[in-house]
């Protein structure tokens, strides 16, 4: 299996394209009431919405996913806005 990779997303953005399992979530938002929305696709149109990591207030939000969520298309993060930082960890799977 292969070793799992990081991607560190400002705002939107596509973190990985193709099969994947998705195993953490790392979000820091720089407002309160921040949120990113991760989606198993390539954007958010055609993509379908797996979770939506939100905080109330300024703080780093964690999601460990342990064995991993497997993502047919890619990961896709659509920011609340375009300074939200979150960072997703995953193993790239053969296509």
């Amino acid at each position: 299996m292969t070793q799992p990779r990081w991607v560190r997303i400002v705002g939107d953005g596509l973190a990985f394209s193709g099969p994947c399992l998705l195993t953490h979530v790392i979000m820091w938002p720089d407002a309160n009431a921040d949120y990113a929305d991760v989606y198993d696709g390539r954007d958010t149109t055609s993509g379908k919405k797996f979770v939506r990591v939100e905080a109330t207030v300024q703080t780093t939000r964690h999601i460990n996913l342990s064995q991993g969520v497997r993502f047919d298309v890619g990961i896709y993060i659509d920011g609340k806005g375009s300074a939200v930082e979150t960072t997703v960890v995953f193993i790239p799977l053969p296509e």
